[in-house]
């Protein structure tokens, strides 16, 4: 533990003195002509100069229309193949007097959606306001928009609670029963049984929800990416194919789809040689095995970790730190909040399987993960400060911007959780103390804060997803 909190430690002064002042979306620099800009003549291209390499899915996402919403582009909008931050599109030469709309939509590094409007006007004429209509002027569900949140939302609970159930399997429930508790034969057995049948209900039921969490962020990407709405995206193949093979985003999808297949394909695996007989495990092997659980535990990790790599982390200035920083935080939280759902359930239901040794065995995991989750929440802390260190200029930026203070609830909804765990902690060390077994009125308390802090970790969970899609501030 101290070679840890050294390491540790260490992490933090190198965020602190290195700390990054990086933005994490791409923002016009300079445009030409500028925005408002008035001019004898038309130009001969329009130029957008940002800040960070962008991409285009369509060449139509930087265009220039007239008033009336009819294309003035001579040619299609491209990003320069020796400067990928810098886009510009040709123009029609003589344009007649008028205010004309520059439009686009471009790629974040970080797969956020980036769109856009100036007006300059030609001749000595009123400025209008930008016309967004007609084709290519919708802009879609943003990154904070319901639809996006949601989608994000489904996407870390099927992606951290899979990742859970393998963590619990193998650190909590495996010893629980090493030594087994001392219980009859029949009610060891029946308790090992529905173990194993809950363990791989849970599995299925995740399995499907990471699925459905996937297809739904490539679908309000896709809207988000195209320009119209999410139903719009699902009759619109052409354009999902587009966002997943051209972009960076579709790239990293691909590689956390391809990992959770591969976690399934290990699932049916363990399924079938856990299942080929009717038998109870013997209690040594509660965990299912410790080695399939951890080969198991390989993709689930690459699948979480792709998530920090397609997101602000992976746009900071440090990136070596500020991404596995955030996979770690992932990490600890989906095992802190898949955890307590999963010992919930436990919890109610083996004193109703196996009795008296229920209980025991109840408590047991209840110990053991009452002590991981200290450790957890410790290095949730502080890998959330090292991130925070990542996106933010100063302290201040917590009670000035946006994104401050989504966090700050954030913040503040777990330090009511850890006050909730903190008492379960206090039970659990007065039950080790005596040496007993828990009863049923201490075992309900437990449940109860333990649901309790289910709750507010799944509305963090919510607050997180929200963050993904705020821009972080900038320096």
């Amino acid at each position: 533990m101290p070679a840890i909190l050294a390491a540790l430690a260490a992490l933090l002064l190198a965020a602190l003195v290195l700390a990054p002042r990086a933005e994490a979306h791409a923002v016009v620099n300079e445009i030409t002509p500028a925005d408002r800009q008035r001019l004898d003549a038309g130009p001969e291209t329009v130029t957008i100069r940002f800040s960070e390499p962008v991409q285009l899915l369509r060449p139509e996402d930087l265009t220039v229309v007239d008033a009336t919403g009819n294309p003035v582009a001579s040619g299609p909008g491209e990003v320069l193949a020796s400067d990928a931050s810098v886009a510009e599109v040709p123009v029609e030469p003589r344009l007649a007097p008028g205010t004309y709309t520059v439009r686009w939509r471009v790629v974040s590094p970080d797969g956020h959606i980036i769109p856009g409007a100036t007006v300059f006007a030609v001749g000595d004429v009123p400025l209008t306001a930008p016309y967004l209509g007609g084709p290519g002027g919708g802009t879609g569900p943003t990154e904070t928009s319901a639809w996006a949140v949601t989608a994000r939302w489904i996407e870390l609970v099927g992606i951290g609670g899979l990742l859970a159930l393998l963590l619990f399997r193998v650190v909590v429930w495996r010893d629980a029963w090493r030594p087994a508790p001392p219980m009859p034969a029949g009610e060891r057995d029946a308790a090992l049984s529905w173990g194993r049948d809950a363990w791989w209900i849970g599995f299925g039921v995740l399995a499907l929800v990471a699925l459905m969490g996937e297809a739904a962020v490539l679908v309000v990407k896709t809207a988000g990416s195209m320009g119209t709405s999410v139903w719009g995206a699902l009759g619109d193949p052409e354009g999902v194919v587009r966002v997943l093979a051209d972009t960076r985003f579709g790239d990293l999808l691909q590689v956390r789809t391809l990992s959770l297949f591969v976690l399934f394909a290990l699932g049916v695996w363990r399924f079938l040689a856990e299942y080929r007989t009717d038998a109870a495990p013997a209690p040594d092997q509660a965990d299912g095995g410790l080695r399939p659980m951890l080969i198991m535990l390989v993709p689930a990790l690459v699948a979480l970790g792709s998530l920090s790599a397609q997101g602000h982390a992976s746009t900071t200035a440090m990136p070596a730190v500020q991404v596995p920083a955030d996979a770690l935080h992932a990490a600890l939280a989906s095992a802190w909040v898949g955890g307590l759902a999963i010992l919930v359930v436990f919890l109610l239901r083996l004193p109703r399987v196996a009795g008296a040794g229920g209980r025991r065995a109840g408590g047991l995991a209840l110990a053991r993960f009452s002590w991981l989750a200290v450790i957890a929440v410790a290095l949730l802390v502080a890998s959330g400060i090292v991130r925070a260190i990542g996106q933010m200029s100063s302290p201040a930026d917590l009670w000035e911007t946006p994104y401050g203070w989504t966090l700050l609830v954030k913040i503040g909804l777990l330090a009511v959780a850890s006050v909730l765990a903190l008492d379960s902690r206090r039970i659990v060390a007065a039950l080790r103390q005596r040496g007993g077994t828990p009863n049923t009125a201490t075992l309900a308390r437990v449940r109860r804060n333990a649901w309790a802090e289910v709750g507010l970790t799944l509305v963090v969970v919510a607050f997180s997803a929200l963050l993904v899609g705020q821009v972080p501030p900038i320096s």
